[in-house]
C-alpha cells in the first residue's frame, strides 16, 4: 500500500480520537468545527440533513453545542456532562413540561445541505414559550458563524400558534422543506437490473417492463408491474401506492426531482446496472448483463407458490354481523377486515362509525358465474401458457378478453334479487361494491390497488348494481393484480372474488389514511396520518398534488408518561395544496386527535391478542393501516378498512 494511504488512516484515526474527546463546543466558528460533533436527526422526515443539539444553562449562562459522537439525547449530555442530579422523569418535567424555573433551553440545528440552511427546532413536546425561544435563537446567533440562512422551524400546530406573533425571527415550516427537497429515500434496498426512462404522458396502454428493469418515471403512475427497481420525479409520501408496492416486493425506490434531465441518470439509459439505495444517498455502477441474468436466476428459485384457500359452501349473501377475521376463506381479506372492525366498534365502544348498511358476496357467486360461462376455460388456457404470453407481451390481450366475458355474461337473478332486497332494507341506496379477494393483505403480500371496487345504483340501468358487481368480479384479472400475484409465487388457479358491500359516500370531506406507530422514528411514539381534501385520493394522488402529512402523539397507553403527557401534539411534514384558501388544514385538531386516540384504542386490543401467538414484536412497531372518510356536513368520521401494516 502507498505511504499516502497511511498517512490517511492515522489522520483518521487522530481525527475520530478528537471527536470522541470533544464533548461540546462553545460556539460553531467553522464547518470543521460543525463536522467534528454533527450527528444524525432524531426522525428521518427529511433527506440529505446532519444535526447538532444544543444546551443553554440557565443558571451558569453557558451555551453549549453537544458532541453528537458521545451524547445521543439531551438528557444524556445534561446528567453525565453538566451533573444533572435528578433522573428521566424529573428531567422532563422541569425541563419541557414546565414554563418556569427551568435548568436548561434546549434544541436541535438542523443542516438541510440543498437549501443552504440551518433550522432551530424545538421538541415537539417542549412547552417552551415564545420569550424562550427568541432568548435561545439569540443566543446561539451570538455563538454561529457558519454561513447560510438560519431559521426557526415551525414543526407543529402548538409552534405554529406560538409563534403567530414572532416577527424578528424567520421562520419556515415543515411544508417548505419538504417541496424544497431533491432526493427521498422511500425503500432501502440494492438490485440488479436495466435501467428504463417512461415517458407517462406518452403511454397509450400499460408500459411494456420485466421485473428485471429499474425504471424511471416522469410523473405518477397508477400501474406499474413487478420491476427490479424505481425511481420517480414526483415525490411520494409513505403511503402511496407505489410506494407500499415497492416496500411489499422489497425493490429499492427513490424519488429525485431532477432524474428526467438528469446527464449521470441519462448516461446509464438501456445499460445493465448495479443500484443501491441507502438512508441519503444512492449508487449507480454499470454492470454486465451476466451479473443481472445471475442476479434474477438466483432470485427465482427461492419463488415458492402459495395456494390460496377457497371456500365455495356460503351460498347467500351475508350480513356483516356474521362475518369476523376467520371469514377470509369465502369472503374475502377485505370483508374479513371489515366484519372483524364492525365487531370492534361495539366490542371497544368507539366514537367513530362503520359503513352503514353492509353486507357480503362471498367467493361462491364468483366461482359460479365463471364456471356457468365457461369463463373458467379461458382462464385455465390463459395459465396453462403464461409464461409464453408474458415473454411476448401479449398477456394484456388474453387478460382483457376474460374480464369482457365476466362482464358480457348474465349474473344470477336470485344474488341480484337478494342484493336488492337487503338494500332495501335501509334508506341508503347507493351501494359501493369493494372488492375482497383472498389474495391481498396475507403476510408479505400486500396488494394495495390491485383491484377496483365500483358502485351501483338502485334503480338505474346504466349503474346498475349487476353492473358493479361484474365489473368488481373482472378485476380479478387485472393487469397489475395478475403480474402482482405472478411476480410472489402466488397458484392464480387459487385466486377468488367476493365483494364487500356497504353505503356510499358521495361528496365526501375528506378521507385519508393512519399507520399506527411512527414511520420515522423507530421504536418510538406517534401514528402517522396522511389526509386530503375531497375525493382526490391519499394513495395514489394526481401528479403535483400534495397532502397533508402529519405526527400525531395523542396515544391514550402513555397519556401520563412525563414527556408526552396528555399535551395534544401534532407534527406537521406537508400540507395539502388543494385547500380552498380559507382552510388551513385537511383535518382540525379535535379530529386528528379523535381518530389518533380511537385507533390507539384497536391497535392495544390487537396488540395483545398478537403477542398470543407471537413474541419478540414490542407495541410501538406493532402497526395496523387504517383508512378513514370524513362526511357530511356534521363531519362524521368513517373507519371503513383496516388491516395489518408491514414497514
Amino acid at each position: 500500500m502507498s505511504f499516502w494511504y497511511y498517512i490517511f488512516i492515522i489522520l483518521f484515526s487522530v481525527t475520530t480520537t478528537a471527536q470522541k474527546k470533544i464533548h461540546h463546543l462553545p460556539k460553531l466558528s467553522t464547518e470543521f468545527d460543525f463536522e467534528k460533533i454533527k450527528g444524525s436527526p432524531a426522525t428521518n422526515k427529511f433527506s440529505e440533513i446532519d444535526a447538532v443539539k444544543v444546551v443553554y444553562d440557565i443558571k451558569n449562562d453557558s451555551l453549549y453545542f453537544i458532541n453528537a459522537n458521545l451524547y445521543d439525547y439531551h438528557f444524556s449530555f445534561c446528567v453525565r456532562y453538566l451533573g444533572y442530579k435528578g433522573n428521566k422523569k424529573m428531567f422532563d418535567n422541569n425541563n419541557y413540561n414546565s414554563v418556569k424555573n427551568r435548568d436548561y433551553l434546549m434544541g436541535t440545528i438542523n443542516r438541510f445541505y440543498n437549501h443552504n440552511l440551518f433550522t432551530l427546532e424545538f421538541s415537539v413536546a417542549d412547552n417552551i414559550t415564545i420569550d424562550q425561544i427568541r432568548f435561545l435563537y439569540t443566543k446561539i446567533i451570538e455563538k454561529f458563524d457558519l454561513s447560510g440562512l438560519f431559521k426557526l422551524f415551525i414543526n407543529t400546530n402548538n409552534m405554529r400558534g406560538k409563534c403567530q406573533s414572532i416577527l424578528d425571527i424567520p421562520t419556515i415550516d415543515a411544508d417548505e422543506i419538504y417541496k424544497g427537497q431533491i432526493f427521498q429515500s422511500l425503500h432501502q434496498n440494492f438490485t440488479y437490473g436495466i435501467l428504463k426512462f417512461i415517458d407517462v404522458d406518452s403511454l397509450k396502454s400499460y408500459p411494456n417492463l420485466t421485473k428485471k428493469d429499474i425504471v424511471v418515471l416522469n410523473k405518477n403512475l397508477d400501474i406499474l408491474p413487478p420491476v427490479s427497481g424505481l425511481i420517480t420525479a414526483d415525490f411520494q409520501t409513505p403511503l402511496s401506492h407505489l410506494t407500499i408496492l415497492c416496500q411489499n416486493r422489497d425493490t429499492p425506490m427513490m424519488a429525485f426531482k431532477n432524474v428526467w434531465h438528469d446527464s449521470l441518470f441519462r448516461s446509464y439509459e438501456n445499460k445493465p446496472i448495479f443500484f443501491k439505495i441507502s438512508e441519503d444517498t444512492f449508487i449507480l455502477e454499470e454492470v454486465n448483463k451476466d451479473e443481472v441474468y445471475n442476479y434474477w436466476t438466483e432470485k427465482e428459485k427461492n419463488i415458492k407458490t402459495i395456494k390460496l384457500p377457497v371456500n365455495t359452501n356460503f351460498k347467500s349473501i351475508i350480513p356483516i354481523n356474521y362475518i369476523n377475521n376467520n371469514s377470509v376463506s369465502y369472503a374475502g381479506s377485505k370483508a374479513s377486515n371489515f366484519g372483524y372492525l364492525s365487531h370492534l366498534k361495539n366490542e371497544l365502544k368507539l366514537k367513530v362509525k362503520i359503513p352503514e348498511n353492509a353486507f357480503v358476496i362471498p367467493f361462491y357467486f364468483y366461482e359460479k358465474h365463471i364456471e356457468l360461462h365457461e369463463i373458467k376455460t379461458l382462464i385455465d388456457e390463459l395459465l396453462l401458457n403464461k409464461k409464453k404470453y408474458i415473454e411476448q407481451g401479449i398477456i394484456q390481450k388474453y387478460l382483457e378478453n376474460i374480464r369482457v366475458r365476466i362482464i358480457s355474461s348474465d349474473i344470477d337473478s336470485i344474488l341480484i334479487r337478494d342484493v336488492i332486497n337487503q338494500v332495501k332494507q335501509s334508506h341508503f341506496h347507493n351501494i359501493r361494491f369493494r372488492s375482497s379477494t383472498n389474495a391481498e393483505d396475507l403476510e408479505g403480500f400486500n396488494g394495495a390497488g390491485l383491484y377496483d371496487s365500483k358502485t351501483g345504483f338502485l334503480d338505474n340501468t346504466d349503474k346498475s348494481f349487476e353492473l358493479a358487481i361484474k365489473k368488481v368480479w373482472a378485476s380479478t384479472w387485472n393487469y397489475r393484480a395478475f403480474m402482482e400475484r405472478e411476480y410472489f409465487g402466488i397458484d392464480q388457479n387459487t385466486v377468488s372474488m367476493g365483494i364487500l358491500c356497504h353505503r356510499s359516500f358521495p361528496n365526501e370531506v375528506a378521507n385519508g389514511v393512519v399507520i399506527t406507530k411512527n414511520l420515522y422514528r423507530n421504536n418510538s411514539r406517534g401514528f402517522v396520518i396522511n389526509t386530503q381534501y375531497g375525493e382526490t385520493s391519499v394513495v395514489n394522488p394526481p401528479t403535483g398534488v400534495n397532502c397533508d402529512q402529519l405526527i400525531c402523539y395523542s396515544d391514550i397507553r402513555y397519556k401520563n408518561d412525563s414527556f408526552y403527557g396528555k399535551k395534544n401534539i401534532i407534527e406537521y411534514i406537508s400540507y395539502s395544496n388543494i385547500l380552498p384558501d380559507s382552510i388551513q388544514t385537511v383535518l382540525n385538531s379535535s379530529e386528528v386527535n379523535k381518530i389518533t386516540r380511537e385507533t390507539a384504542k384497536i391497535k392495544k386490543k390487537l396488540y395483545h391478542a398478537f403477542l398470543k401467538k407471537n413474541k419478540g414484536l414490542n407495541y410501538h412497531d406493532f402497526a395496523l393501516d387504517i383508512e378513514f372518510k370524513i362526511y357530511d356536513e356534521e363531519r362524521s368520521i368513517y373507519f371503513k378498512q383496516i388491516r395489518p401494516f408491514k414497514n
